[in-house]
């Protein structure tokens, strides 16, 4: 109950700091010109899902067997995560199965966190970056940072979709198990704006103020609990007179 009661609460908080983050993105992507890679790997990759989304139909088609291969990597990454965030909190992963729709691990205890990692962390995301790491560590002269920025944004958008996804598709034990679906979908909305808001940070300084867009979105919180006290307000004083009337 008291999770649910906190989840309500973050509500306000998670929707504005999506929109604040989308207006985020919106912005480097139309405004930086440096930007332009990372938004053409992230408009493909909607692309991608929107056209075998409404689009395509066929079930045997090489369209199909790379939306497949696609599903299968999502749930692989999914599953890993759960046992990355595991090994990170001090847990053992016993065994990791991964199937094109679902995906199983046994660890020896769970949390919050280890339950909803894969919703908010993206996971080949970081990969890309990893790898980009490690050659430039390797060939600092390599280059390449057109390729690492279409293929970070292609990996950050199929993060979203895929998450999206499977939050509204098929109901998650995961949910469940770290509190219910309204705390976990508030804490995933949270998480991931943060994390996009970071990430842009990170790649175009010059394009996001992060600090404002912190203020903006604490901003439409403040505002939404003043318009519910004002709303709410007549109300509980309706309460209270007949309270003390009896």
């Amino acid at each position: 109950m008291l999770r649910l009661l906190i989840g309500v609460l973050l509500l306000p908080l998670s929707g504005s700091l999506l929109w604040v983050s989308a207006k985020t993105l919106a912005g480097v992507a139309v405004h930086s010109s440096t930007a332009a890679p990372f938004a053409a790997g992230l408009g493909i990759a909607f692309a991608l899902w929107a056209i075998h989304r409404w689009l395509i139909f066929d079930p045997i088609g090489p369209v199909a067997w790379a939306a497949r291969g696609a599903r299968w990597s999502y749930v692989l990454g999914h599953e890993l995560t759960h046992a990355m965030a595991a090994w990170a909190t001090g847990g053992s992963v016993y065994a990791i199965s991964v199937g094109e729709k679902e995906g199983h691990v046994d660890l020896s205890h769970s949390n919050t966190f280890v339950a909803l990692a894969p919703y908010c962390v993206p996971f080949y995301a970081l990969a890309v970056a990893l790898g980009y790491r490690i050659l430039l560590w390797a060939r600092p002269d390599s280059g390449g940072e057109a390729l690492f920025l279409f293929l970070l944004g292609g990996s950050l958008g199929a993060h979203l979709l895929f998450t999206w996804d499977s939050l509204t598709q098929i109901r998650q034990p995961d949910l469940d198990a770290a509190g219910g679906v309204l705390f976990s979908v508030a804490l995933i909305a949270i998480a991931n704006a943060l994390m996009l808001m970071l990430l842009l940070k990170g790649l175009f300084p010059e394009s996001v103020p992060l600090l404002a867009n912190l203020r903006e979105a604490g901003g439409h919180v403040k505002s939404f609990w003043s318009m519910a006290w004002l709303g709410a307000k007549p109300a509980l004083s309706a309460v209270k007179k007949r309270a003390l009337a009896w």
